[in-house]
């Protein structure tokens, strides 16, 4: 079976767990968290990064400390995963499910317009599949109503928006390293912001509530057990080493896979001016061809290919069930198709990926 996804793990990965277990560093105290958060930050820019047990964990943590309470609406894109959503409502507030641009994906600027109320307090955007919206469109509405922007760039790690980190601006961004991700702790996410006070405000929600000035039990909040453990800080930390060569893998194959598929009406997510893509995941979309994605699924399936379908609408989901329609989101879902994108692939391995689809899509 070729995989849609691989973790990329080398020798530097053993010899870095290895090393904390030798030197009994095992607990989301211990250094290498402290090592891994700092070398994120250098590596991206950002002043303050707080490493967690999951990217959702780091979204639940930066809605808290941007203020977003009980009774607020929070602005997502229907196509996401479900955590986004889930996030928004661990603090109470609700989340607002919008349509997204059919051509990139990506939450749509007019339907955030069209649904700021005087409930909004923050707009997530999602940074999905290695793509981004236009950012300095969301900062212009943000800034016009007095809304916060916490960038759910959990895909998008190595992404730039006007050559930074798409994750920049707002007051926080958060990124998963769970296996399927650029790099990958296992389990795990980041915090990252250029805001003092929200880097310390999550610091505390993040341990328990423990007051960061005292080694006595004495805690200021109700707060959660979102640390991220010392081995998977230190899968992290050697993962971080080979960024940029993972990241250049993951760039070569989607142009790839562009191609392969050149001379046919195969389309795939398009990126806007600005945005320089990180292709975490490759995406075919079919809307020019008259077929059924669960078919085109078990038949690649049975020529040892795996594939995924794109996130199902978050208004269809039975938690967050509406009868609002995101018509953009719904048709993405039904013609599109995650397709093998690990930086292990082999060219010949996208060569069959490619025949293969292009057999099946014949006289469609």
């Amino acid at each position: 079976m070729i995989n849609i996804y691989e973790p990329y793990i080398t020798r530097k990965e053993l010899f870095s767990v290895t090393k904390s277990i030798l030197n009994s560093n095992l607990s989301g105290m211990s250094t290498p968290v402290s090592e891994f958060e700092e070398s994120f930050s250098n590596l991206f820019g950002f002043k303050y990064c707080l490493a967690t047990n999951s990217g959702t964990s780091a979204l639940h943590l930066a809605l808290i400390a941007s203020g977003v309470k009980e009774g607020d609406e929070v602005i997502i894109p229907s196509t996401t995963f479900i955590s986004t959503a889930n996030a928004v409502s661990y603090v109470g507030a609700k989340p607002i499910i919008v349509d997204i641009n059919r051509n990139t994906y990506q939450i749509s600027i007019d339907e955030i317009q069209k649904n700021i109320t005087k409930k909004t307090s923050a707009i997530i955007p999602v940074h999905l599949y290695g793509n981004c919206p236009d950012l300095d469109r969301v900062s212009e509405i943000a800034n016009l109503h007095n809304l916060k922007i916490i960038h759910d760039s959990a895909e998008a790690l190595g992404t730039n928006y006007k050559k930074k980190p798409s994750g920049f601006g707002g007051e926080s961004a958060i990124y998963s390293f769970y296996p399927n991700k650029i790099i990958t702790t296992g389990e795990g996410g980041m915090l990252a912001t250029n805001n003092i006070n929200i880097y310390n405000i999550a610091k505390i929600y993040r341990g328990q509530g423990l007051n960061v000035d005292t080694d006595e039990y004495k805690h200021d909040v109700i707060g959660y057990n979102y640390r991220m453990p010392s081995l998977s800080a230190s899968f992290g930390i050697a993962q971080l080493k080979n960024f940029d060569t993972l990241l250049n893998k993951k760039i070569s194959i989607h142009k790839k896979y562009r191609d392969l598929f050149s001379n046919s009406k195969v389309e795939f997510m398009q990126t806007t001016d600005g945005v320089e893509n990180s292709f975490w995941l490759t995406v075919l979309d079919f809307k020019n061809f008259n077929i059924q994605i669960d078919d085109l699924r078990k038949y690649l399936k049975q020529n040892m290919i795996e594939t995924k379908k794109i996130f199902y609408p978050i208004e269809l989901q039975k938690a967050y069930l509406s009868n609002k329609s995101n018509k953009n989101a719904l048709d993405l879902y039904e013609n599109a198709l995650c397709i093998p994108s690990h930086p292990k692939l082999k060219n010949k391995e996208l060569d069959y990926i490619a025949r293969k689809i292009l057999d099946y899509l014949k006289n469609k």
